[in-house]
């Protein structure tokens, strides 16, 4: 199953059209009196912001989807380029614009809070005013941004979609290699891994520099911009508080113990010293492989069982080819959901192997994918979340699968099955946590030491992944280059504990939803439907979460520990 992307754009060149009207578009909004606008005229400002942004960002999300089919595709990857340099400089425009707002006085700016719409936009507009920078600052920073840290990343991309593998003689993806980690012969699973990862370090004066690149760009950006650390733009970005994500890290920290018990136990089930290549190794006969027809089936009925909105939702991504399936040469690695403006057709990438854990990744992008939908009542303005809570919805659905072949599994069959997904929700918080501690401590060397080469960063992972893992694990060699392999690193500095964050809300959220039952529903599908147009914690009031309580994160290591006892007990 492939993508139907004339969903979008029935030609390249209507795409082009609109990207170039984007650009001119957006340069009459320079002309715009700020000073003189009233709630009225504010309105109908944004109204073209809007208008503006989707023009741009509808070709990119075209030219983002047709490069990720095939990253070798010499014609994608220029058009791609040349909406990317399109949208930059509709960013300039709109960043210079929205300078000019931010310099108004903060009491001007209060009165006009309240416009319909938008008061949330304005309020950011409020609490971004100290890392503002002036108007023709604003217009240097988004001009440089496709040759900046951005084309760092594409680099890394490209060179990362070009490689390919060679395991017992046969030609593998990074994708289908990676997936030999939950194949029941171990020294397959070793051997594969050793090869994946030595590939990276072929390339490490290249990655190294590509790294650098990234993390000084951001940080000079974040000093700049005034924030107290690297980290904390990205937290603004989130509209979460330094102090709530430092809390979230230290307690996630604290509670590594429940890792290095719960990988004892599976070393001794297993009967062999653990590696990191062995920490998804299957127990039991837990490896039955799903066809498509399989997965999909399960997944609908997850989804309609809890919701028949949600169903029809979920539903309509196979109905309308919105869902790309298989691995492919040169196709995008990972799993992806595709949404950048309101229009309701989210698009999503998988790299579907038969594995169970394929299955929770397609339940994984549909959550998205219900998100990116049901958010679509928002304007443009208003519809995109912080990642904290982009990854709500996701989660949420594997959950829903989660409960579902729980139930249709028992004895030796069902724990191997919880304890798999014990390890993917390891993954998901406790690596996480492990990825964003390396990220603040790279950044910190390269910031203090000036540059830091390949092997510096391998000793720096290298001792994350052994605080994680304690004495349950023994970290081979090869393991301490795993970082080269992480595109987040790249493309997305400090996005990842936002998976932690989502994990730790998901689960206080799924609690609710197991003690109210249907009453739950409505106001789940209201917090989807909401997008971006209030804060975080103002969309949780509704559930009674307070996440700057400490408690609150606490609870969710204490149930993960629970489900970890119920296994290896």
């Amino acid at each position: 199953m492939e993508w139907d992307l004339s969903l979008i754009y029935e030609s390249k060149e209507k795409a082009l059209r609109d990207s170039e009207e984007a650009v001119n578009l957006s340069r009459n909004l320079l002309d715009t009196d700020v000073k003189s606008l009233d709630k009225t005229s504010l309105k109908s400002f944004f109204e073209k912001i809007e208008d503006v942004l989707w023009k741009s960002l509808l070709p990119l999300q075209y030219a983002s989807l047709l490069f990720s089919k095939n990253m070798q595709d010499v014609e994608a990857q220029k058009l791609y380029g040349i909406f990317q340099k399109n949208y930059s400089l509709v960013d300039e425009n709109i960043s210079a614009v929205k300078a000019k707002l931010s310099a108004l006085s903060v009491e001007r700016l209060e009165e006009l809070k309240d416009v319909e719409n938008y008061s949330h936009v304005v309020e950011r507009i409020i609490e971004e005013k100290e890392h503002t920078l002036p108007e023709e600052a604003e217009k240097v920073f988004s001009a440089l941004s496709v040759s900046r840290r951005d084309a760092a990343a594409d680099t890394y991309e490209k060179l990362a979609a070009s490689y390919t593998f060679e395991v017992d003689g046969r030609k593998m993806t990074g994708e289908e290699v990676r997936a030999l980690r939950y194949q029941k012969n171990g020294n397959l699973r070793k051997r594969a891994m050793r090869i994946f990862l030595e590939r990276y370090r072929k390339d490490s004066l290249i990655i190294e520099n590509l790294y650098n690149v990234v993390v000084k760009d951001w940080d000079t950006e974040a000093r700049l911009r005034n924030y107290k650390n690297p980290i904390s733009m990205r937290n603004s970005e989130n509209e979460v508080g330094d102090e709530v994500v430092q809390k979230l890290i230290d307690i996630t920290t604290e509670n590594y113990h429940i890792v290095e018990k719960y990988y004892k136990w599976k070393s001794r089930v297993l009967g062999e010293e653990l590696t990191p290549a062995d920490v998804y190794a299957p127990i039991g006969e837990v490896d039955k492989k799903y066809s498509l027809e399989d997965a999909k089936k399960i997944v609908l009925e997850a989804y309609y069982e809890f919701s028949d909105v949600a169903g029809k939702i979920i539903e309509s991504f196979f109905n309308e080819r919105r869902i790309d399936v298989f691995p492919a040469p040169g196709k995008r690695g990972g799993a992806f959901c595709s949404y950048n403006v309101p229009n309701g057709k989210p698009f999503i990438l998988l790299n579907f192997t038969g594995r169970i854990r394929d299955v929770m990744t397609m339940a994984h992008e549909l959550g998205h994918g219900l998100h990116g939908t049901l958010s679509s009542k928002q304007t443009m303005l208003n519809y995109h979340t912080p990642l904290t809570m982009a990854e709500v919805a996701s989660v949420f659905g594997e959950f829903l699968v989660f409960d579902k072949l729980k139930k249709e599994l028992s004895g030796d069959e069902k724990k191997a099955f919880v304890a798999g997904k014990i390890e993917d929700t390891f993954a998901t918080m406790f690596r996480q946590n492990m990825f964003v501690r390396f990220e603040i401590r790279t950044h910190d060397l390269i910031s203090k030491e000036g540059f830091a080469s390949f092997d510096d960063l391998s000793n720096v992972y290298s001792e994350e992944l052994a605080r994680m893992f304690g004495e349950s694990v023994r970290i081979t060699k090869e393991y301490h280059d795993e970082w080269s392999s992480i595109p987040h690193f790249f493309f997305a500095p400090f996005y990842v504990y936002a998976y932690n964050f989502a994990n730790a809300l998901v689960i206080a959220l799924y609690r609710r939803y197991i003690e109210e039952g249907k009453r739950f529903v409505p106001k789940y599908l209201n917090l989807l439907e909401s997008g971006g147009k209030d804060k975080p914690e103002r969309l949780l009031e509704v559930f009674g979460i307070d996440v700057r309580d400490p408690k609150f994160w606490e609870s969710a290591f204490e149930f993960l520990n629970s489900l970890v006892e119920e296994v290896i007990s």
